[in-house]
């Protein structure tokens, strides 16, 4: 990955950039401030130079590290237009450590500012990666669109208040020191809420589903509470933890509350899924025999979520496995001893976090089911007329 501080060389001053640096008798000197950063879009114009570089590591074998002199021409205000000379160092056999850069492609460009705002230096901090996730986001909507008609959009805002809510609710209250534990269970809460209904019309099926959904995403993280504290675990890498833990001007962060809160968002998605099959399939039982009893009504609710609860549980954990698998892949590689790994902080947070997560989807498949056969039933032969006219729109 470019960006790290250890492999990124500091700019050059640029040919068509006058010097900023202060002089010796600069005014400045007496009352020193720290530089301005900020982060512009910029493109590799040419390759000045390259050379190979010796591995630090080991002098007499052969390197795989390069040194590139590049040209890059910044593309944002207020710098539009201007050139800087930046050294980018290459790893060939790891790009994590360093990318090789052709001309043309473009670059996220750290630049520091000096106090009257002119930039003072500047390196390469990473690839411009948003455009292909736009298009895959794009395509992403296209689809949901096409073949989910209001359904797919009432999918797509569901989702875009998902994503507020965290990013304006959850994450700044942890940063203020509140319970990660606490406020991502009342973000699970309004998401369930209002995301359901949005997606199944207001109604006594979608009334079934939030109970579930409800129950699932609160047994999960009580599962995942109980038994991370008598494990003791962070849940969080090393790397993240430190940063995490030295992040200024801040209370301190509860990392194993953060690792807790990350379990009842993971599970929130799956336990909504099976929630809302399950209530939808009890509603369908529901009109078309109007005579159905509740025990039947429960009965059909639980062989759906039984057929539902084997593959979101497989996707539940393979979705963890998936995001763990690096961590298996190097295991692996070095032998690593049964007993160290069934005791490793990482890999008994994963575990924790798929067997809390399945757990809580499949306990929410009851509560659903009671809960639609009592709703759906207690109407005698009236229907959600609301769900009727949505179904003949679609």
């Amino acid at each position: 990955m470019l960006g790290q501080p250890a492999f990124v060389a500091q700019a050059a001053p640029s040919a068509s950039t006058p010097s900023s640096s202060p002089s010796p008798n600069s005014p400045n000197d007496a009352a020193f401030e720290p530089p301005q950063e900020m982060y512009l879009k910029g493109k590799v114009a040419s390759i000045l130079a390259e050379y190979p570089e010796a591995d630090p590591l080991n002098a007499d074998a052969p390197s795989s590290l390069l040194r590139q002199t590049l040209l890059v021409e910044l593309l944002d205000p207020p710098f539009q237009g201007q050139t800087q000379v930046i050294t980018n160092s290459v790893n060939l056999q790891n790009p994590y450590n360093g990318i090789y850069l052709h001309p043309g492609e473009e670059v996220v460009v750290y630049g520091t500012l000096d106090a009257q705002g002119r930039l003072q230096g500047a390196a390469i901090q990473d690839l411009i990666r948003h455009r292909p996730i736009l298009t895959v986001a794009a395509i992403f909507v296209v689809l949901i669109v096409v073949l989910g008609g209001r359904r797919g959009i009432a999918a797509l805002v569901t989702l875009a208040l998902t994503g507020v809510l965290i990013w304006y609710v959850l994450l700044p209250a942890i940063l203020k020191g509140q319970s990660p534990l606490l406020a991502s269970s009342l973000v699970c809460a309004v998401i369930g809420l209002i995301g359901t209904p949005i997606i199944g019309g207001l109604n006594r099926k979608s009334l079934a589903a939030v109970a579930g959904i409800i129950a699932g995403v609160i047994a999960a993280g009580l599962l995942a509470y109980l038994t991370g504290q008598q494990a003791r675990i962070t849940g969080i890498e090393f790397e993240y933890a430190t940063m995490m833990l030295a992040i200024p001007n801040r209370p301190p962060l509860d990392l194993q509350g953060v690792y807790f809160a990350g379990v009842l968002i993971g599970s929130l998605g799956a336990v909504m899924d099976t929630s809302l099959t399950v209530a939808s399939a009890a509603q369908e039982i529901r009109q078309l025999h109007k005579t159905v009893g509740r025990k039947e009504l429960w009965q059909a609710g639980m062989n759906v979520g039984r057929d539902t609860m084997g593959m979101m549980s497989s996707t539940l954990i393979l979705a963890y496995v998936g995001g763990a698998l690096s961590l298996l892949v190097l295991l692996m590689a070095y032998e690593t001893p049964a007993l160290k790994i069934i005791n490793s902080d990482l890999l008994v947070s994963e575990i924790i976090r798929s067997a809390a997560g399945s757990i809580g989807l499949i306990l929410c498949i009851p509560v659903t089911a009671f809960c639609s056969a009592f709703l759906l039933s207690s109407s005698g032969t009236a229907t959600d007329s609301a769900d009727e006219d949505k179904r003949t729109a679609d």
